[in-house]
This record gives C-alpha cells, sequence and structure tokens, in this order.
C-alpha cells in the first residue's frame, strides 16, 4: 500500500515543468535582449556622441599622438633711424642640440659629452643629465654659438658620425649693429626676443609679428612616417619701426657727451637731447655713461667700478649688481628728474610778458642780493659789481635772480601755478618714452617759495618736460609732443601707420617769445657757434635733496638758428668732480652745446647768418706749376709759403678739401722732396688769448681751426685745448685746432 500510495503520490509533472522551463526562458532571454538592446543602444548613443559631439576633441587627439608640431619663429621687425639706417636688427644664429633617443650606446655618450663640453665650454654635467633624458629627441645644449663653434661643432659631427644624435639649427637673435648706439632709446630683447627696454618694449607688439608652424605625421619614437598629413602655416614677420633719431646726429651728440662724461667724472650722467622744435621729433638722446646693447648684462666700466667697490656680503653684493643693471639702463632723460635752475626764467619771463605783469620796458634793480619775508636770496654775482638797474632783457641775460624774484612778486602764485600747468610741467609727456618719471612740485607756493620758483629751484622736472616747455619759446609759444617714432612700415616698406601727436596748445604768444628769443641771441658765449647766431641760456641749480651743499646739476638750452629756430637742444652735467673750471652752466654745459651745434648746423644744411670768420676750401695742387698754384690761392686772399727750389708742386699742406680762415690762412707749397721733411716745434697755446694764438701759429706757417666763437674785442676768451701737444714737431702749413673758452660769470 506504501508502495501504490506512493506511486499515487507521485503523479507525471512534465507538463508542467515543461511549461515553467519555457517560460523562464523566455523571461531570461527577453531581459538579456533587453540589456542586449540597452547596451547596444548605449555604444550607439556613445559612438554618436563621440562622433558627433566630442567628433573634433578626439579627433584632434588622435592627430597629437601621431603629429609633431614644430615652431617656425617670425623674424622681429628692424628698426631704423629717420634715413632708413638699420639700428637694429634680427641675425641667423645656429643653435646645438642632441637626441638623447638617438644614443646607441655609454661610448657615444661619453662621446658627445666630451666632445660638446669641450667646444662649446658647457659644463659636462649639464650634458649628462641631458643625454639622460632618454625618451627626449630634442635638448638644447648650447643657444647663440659663434661662427668657430659652429664650425667645430659640424666638424665632430661628421668626423664621428653624429648626424642625427648631434644637431644644429637656425634660430634668430637681436642683434645692433652700433652696440652702444642710442642705447637708452633703443632698450634690447630678452633671450625669447620679447623687448624689455626702450623701443623694443614700447613697440612689442608691432615688432614682434606671428610664429607659424608645420605639422607632420610621426611614429611612436617622434620619425615622420609616409602618411598623407601635413598642414604648414607661414609665419608673419614684425613691422618696420621707424625712428625720428638722425644716425649722424645721434653720432656727434654721443661723441661729445662722452668726452665730457670722461673729462668732468660727475657722480651722476651727461644728457643731452635734441629735438625739432616744431613737430616735437627728437632728432638725438643720450646719456653718458653709455651701454653696450649687445652685451646689455655686463656693466659697463664706470658701473663696473662701483660694483668692485662694494664691501658688503655676497647675497648684497648680487642684489647691487643688479641694482646697478637697472639704473644703467635707465634713458635719465625721462627717468629722473631735476631743478632746471635758470634755464627756467624764460618760462618766467613769458608767463609776466603774456599776462601784462611786466613789460620789455620795466626795469628791475638788482644789489647783489633780494629779501623776501626776511630771507635773504643772493645773485650769482653777490660779493662783486652788482647789475644795478637792468631791463628786462639784460635781466635775463645776465641771469639775475632778483630781477626774477622782482619779477615773480607782479606775477604771484596763482597765475604762475597756472602756467605751469599749461606749460605741461604737471603732467608726463604721455608719448612713446619708456620709464617717465612724474614732476614735483606744490599746488600751493608761499611767497619764498614763489621766488625761488622763478628761477628754476623749489621743484623737480624731468629734462624731456622742460626741454618741452622751453621749445614753446623757441616756436612761437606752441606745445608739442617730444616723441621717438614717426611710423611704422611693413618688410616691403608700405606704410601701415603714421606716428604723428600734432600740438596740444598754444600757451603764448609770439610777440612774447620774440621779446625772449631777441634777449637771449648770442647770450652765452660758450655755446655760440661760428658763423650762426644762437639763443642760449644756462641753468646751474643747486642739488637741495643732497647732503653736500656743493652739489649742481648745470645745464644749458640752445636754440638754433636764431632768426628762425629749427632745432632745441638740451645739454645737462650732473654734478662734476673733475673741473678746473667754475660750476656754471655757462662753463660746463654750454661748451658741449657749440661742439655739437658746430658739427650738426652745416649738417642740416642750415646756412650761416652771423658774423663768424670767412673761410675758403682748398683745392689740390700737386702737379701744377709753382708760379700758376701760388697766384690761384693768392687770390683767394690765403697767403703762400714755398719750399724747395723746384717748379712744379709735388706736396701741400693742408691738403685739399680743408678750410681755411681767409684772414690767416696759409697754403704751404712743396717742390722736391727734401723739403718736405722740414718741421716746427709746436707751442704751448693754453690760456693764450686769440691774438696771441694767431702770432703764434702765423710765425711757425702754421694754419688755425677755431672751434668755440671768439674774438678779440671778447674779454677772458682763453685756449680750453688745442689738437696737437706742446712741444711735438709739426710740418708747417698744419691746420691746429684750437677751442677756446669765455670765463664767463653766468649761471
Amino acid at each position: 500500500m506504501d508502495n501504490e500510495h506512493k506511486d499515487q503520490n507521485q503523479k507525471p509533472v512534465s507538463g508542467v515543468s515543461v511549461g515553467l522551463t519555457s517560460r523562464l526562458f523566455v523571461v531570461r532571454a527577453s531581459v538579456l535582449a533587453l540589456i542586449f538592446v540597452l547596451l547596444l543602444g548605449f555604444l550607439v548613443y556613445r559612438i554618436a556622441y563621440i562622433q558627433v559631439v566630442n567628433g573634433e576633441e578626439y579627433r584632434t587627439g588622435a592627430i597629437e599622438q601621431y603629429t609633431h608640431e614644430l615652431t617656425i619663429e617670425a623674424k622681429r621687425g628692424e628698426i631704423t633711424d629717420r634715413n632708413g639706417t638699420v639700428i637694429a636688427t634680427t641675425v641667423t644664429v645656429q643653435n646645438c642640440f642632441i637626441s638623447p633617443a638617438d644614443i646607441s650606446d655609454t661610448a657615444q655618450r661619453d662621446l658627445i659629452v666630451s666632445g660638446l663640453s669641450s667646444i662649446l665650454g658647457v659644463d659636462k654635467e649639464i650634458i649628462e643629465t641631458k643625454c639622460g633624458k632618454t625618451s627626449s629627441k630634442y635638448q638644447i645644449i648650447k643657444k647663440d654659438l659663434t661662427e668657430d663653434e659652429e664650425t667645430r661643432v659640424r666638424s665632430f659631427i661628421a668626423d664621428n658620425g653624429l648626424t642625427s644624435v648631434v644637431c644644429l639649427e637656425e634660430s634668430s637673435k637681436r642683434y645692433y649693429p652700433y652696440g652702444s648706439f642710442a642705447c637708452h632709446v633703443l632698450g634690447f630683447t630678452g633671450a625669447d626676443n620679447t623687448g624689455l627696454q626702450g623701443l623694443e618694449y614700447t613697440y612689442n607688439e608691432y615688432l614682434s609679428g606671428t610664429d607659424g608652424r608645420v605639422v607632420k605625421a610621426t611614429d611612436a619614437d617622434g620619425n615622420e612616417i609616409p602618411y598623407d598629413y601635413e598642414s604648414y602655416i607661414d609665419a608673419i614677420n614684425g613691422y618696420t619701426i621707424v625712428s625720428t633719431l638722425d644716425w649722424t646726429i645721434q653720432s656727434i651728440v654721443e661723441k661729445y657727451v662722452g668726452q665730457a662724461y670722461d673729462e668732468t667724472l660727475p657722480t651722476g650722467t651727461v644728457t643731452a637731447i635734441i629735438m625739432d622744435v616744431n613737430t616735437g621729433e627728437v632728432l638725438a638722446l643720450a646719456n653718458a655713461p653709455a651701454f653696450d646693447l649687445n652685451n646689455y648684462g655686463t656693466l659697463c666700466s664706470s658701473y663696473q667700478a662701483l660694483y668692485d667697490a662694494y664691501e658688503g656680503t655676497d647675497e648684497g653684493k648680487a642684489a647691487y649688481r643688479t641694482e646697478l643693471l637697472y639704473d644703467m639702463w635707465s634713458n635719465f632723460a625721462v627717468s629722473s628728474t631735476y631743478e632746471p635752475g635758470s634755464t627756467f626764467k624764460m618760462v618766467t619771463g613769458a608767463i609776466a610778458l603774456e599776462n601784462g605783469c611786466i613789460t620789455k620796458a620795466d626795469t628791475f634793480v638788482c644789489t647783489g642780493k633780494y629779501v623776501i619775508a626776511g630771507v635773504p636770496i643772493k645773485c650769482h654775482v653777490y660779493g662783486k659789481t652788482p647789475h644795478g638797474t637792468q631791463s628786462f632783457a639784460q635781466a635775463i641775460k645776465n641771469s639775475c635772480n632778483p630781477a626774477f624774484i622782482q619779477i615773480s612778486q607782479k606775477i604771484g602764485a596763482d597765475l604762475f601755478l597756472e602756467f605751469f600747468d599749461l606749460f605741461g610741467y604737471t603732467e608726463k609727456i604721455g608719448s612713446d618714452f619708456l620709464g617717465e618719471a612724474s614732476s614735483i612740485y606744490s599746488s600751493s607756493l608761499g611767497v619764498v617759495d614763489l621766488a625761488t620758483a622763478a628761477f628754476g629751484q623749489g621743484f623737480k622736472v624731468t629734462p624731456i618736460q622742460h626741454l618741452r616747455a622751453v621749445c614753446a619759446v623757441a616756436n612761437g609759444g606752441y606745445l608739442v609732443t617730444p616723441h621717438l617714432v614717426s611710423k611704422i612700415a611693413d618688410s616691403d616698406g608700405n606704410v601701415i601707420k603714421t606716428i604723428d601727436y600734432g600740438t596740444a596748445r598754444q600757451v603764448v604768444s609770439q610777440s612774447t617769445c620774440d621779446i625772449i628769443l631777441e634777449a637771449l641771441v648770442n647770450s652765452t658765449k660758450n655755446a655760440c657757434v661760428n658763423g650762426y647766431n644762437v639763443v642760449s641760456k644756462t641753468g646751474t641749480s643747486q642739488k637741495l635733496d643732497t647732503a653736500d651743499e656743493n652739489d649742481y646739476v648745470l645745464s644749458c638750452v640752445t636754440f638754433a638758428p636764431a632768426e628762425d629756430p629749427q632745432i632745441a637742444i638740451l645739454v645737462l652735467v650732473d654734478d662734476p668732480q673733475n673741473t678746473e673750471s667754475a660750476l656754471y652752466g655757462s662753463s660746463i654745459a654750454a661748451p658741449i652745446v657749440s661742439n655739437v651745434l658746430t658739427e650738426v648746423l652745416p649738417y642740416l644744411g642750415i646756412l650761416p647768418t652771423g658774423s663768424g670768420a670767412d673761410t675758403v676750401t682748398i683745392k689740390d695742387y700737386r702737379g701744377t706749376d709753382v708760379d700758376t698754384a701760388s697766384y690761384v690761392i693768392e687770390q683767394l686772399g690765403l697767403k703762400v709759403c714755398v719750399k724747395g727750389t723746384g717748379s712744379t708742386v709735388v706736396d701741400q699742406l693742408p691738403r685739399s678739401g680743408v678750410e681755411l680762415d681767409i684772414e690767416t690762412g696759409i697754403v704751404v707749397l712743396y717742390t722736391d722732396t727734401g723739403s718736405t721733411s722740414e718741421m716746427v716745434v709746436m707751442p704751448d697755446l693754453s690760456r693764450m688769448s686769440p691774438s696771441k694764438v694767431t702770432e703764434a701759429l702765423a710765425s711757425r706757417k702754421l694754419n688755425l681751426s677755431v672751434s668755440g666763437i671768439y674774438n678779440d674785442s671778447y674779454t677772458n676768451c682763453y685756449v680750453y685745448s688745442q689738437s696737437v701737444a706742446a712741444g711735438e714737431l709739426v710740418a708747417p702749413g698744419t691746420v691746429i685746432y684750437v677751442e677756446f673758452r669765455y670765463d664767463e660769470d653766468i649761471e
């Protein structure tokens, strides 16, 4: 029964099991199908998303994995002077690099380290470190190779089969053809050819250009592969900056500024600016000491001497060197301020005349000093003969402080400050000068402050600010904007931008200017130029912010020609130490002006209009019958001296092309070779008057050429220098160049 019962309880269930299994299979299959569909859908979505939405990103990433990009460096634009002379350019140089990934073994590595260290002077440890970067194909060893280094590296590569391991590549480097020429104006670039100072910085956007690039397909090791993919974008070179500088004028200014620095050894600088009074274009700007633009990280000799004298810690010495470098690079004509002294009297006079505070007929009394609000202020002639009663023209020519104190009282503080602003002293120039300093002045003036301000003390301005202001007196009263660049051009010479600052405003009238200009014609003898009339005013300003009461800035401003001023020159010498002359602008700064303008005015084609000596240019008489040559020379008004017994001129002194004074000039004609050996002893001309010099040279049949105006009717005129030292032997007919100066008792 149990079995039966058991059998009964175990009825067949196959139909039910099959049904359940079938349904379970369907459910599972459906779930799997759904999952598959969802996965497939997600996959399709991702593919679509990657291809459509992020397609560009992934395409770029893929390209980056099998491409290599090379930069095509844009050539930095040139800087030229106003006549097209290139004063800053870019030259091609070679860089040396290695490919560590291609170094075959230790022996080759040691060879590279040893060889390149010896040739290029690079420390072995540095090269070894770069050789160790085995995944790299580009490690710079040295940039800007010299010609000798380049030649030796090429030989090293060829001799040792290192073509793909040690390589040279072309690069560019900023180069200044004239070294220190206009160094404080041009500035310089850094290692990446980006402007850091001067015009290089100010106009960096125009000079830089835009780099190009080449993109090529490469394998995982950086080698090019035969894949049809390459992209090339041309570099766009920088523009040319055409400066307002004139190469010749700048060179002349630098020569005399440098000489003055070496002679006077100032604690500060010697600075000179020449500017077109009508346009504000700066024709020359120089500071001494100068530095080499191609080695701007090297201190010039005067700054190196300061560095060598430093006695502090090594850390302090390093900081001091950096300080000296920045000081050496500074353009003192715009970055420093000074008290302009008596040169400011032109401005004070213009304010008073323009506003009717005085007339040119008014008189002013000088007793040697003037007491205002209980404070005595001395004239520069204090202790000597006072100026007495003077007209305005006499007062400004005499540079009389008491007279200008009286003029300032008539002007008043409010009107003075109003015109101080109108003349541009309260604002920066705002053109293309880098590092321009702000002026230092008071917005209110007491009676004593006003008195000292009238003769240029008690406030500080930049040299370029002051030159801008006084040029308004030279051009009819118009305030122009000094600037250094006239236009910007592309590589084909097409002008893309013209720089024109125009005229800011008219400050005073032409009639006011005429009174001042007329009063100052040839007023400073040491600033005068033979054959020309010039307008000059000197300044001797005490530096009130230093401990030494004998610290002075000596300056001179001159306009030329006086009949119609075209250019202005400002020269200042900051605290000269080595000078036997009196510490006056007339004795220190004015002669620099004379020397510069003696060369600049003829160069500019400005014809002489003054009462200078008449001259004649000597021709070549060699090979000419001696009697004929003598007759021709005498007809020119010159004297003739024949040496020898021959009938034909075999030599002559001076040579052809030399200019001689008609009154004193002599031409020596040699008629045989024996006569050319005769020599005379050069006399000592120091401190001689013009008449004594003429007599001494004429007796030895030597010619005189004068720099610095001279006239026997002037007193206190003496020889400052002579081109041939006393005691030397010299041939008759030789031209002796003599510089005359005056002992002028003018500030």
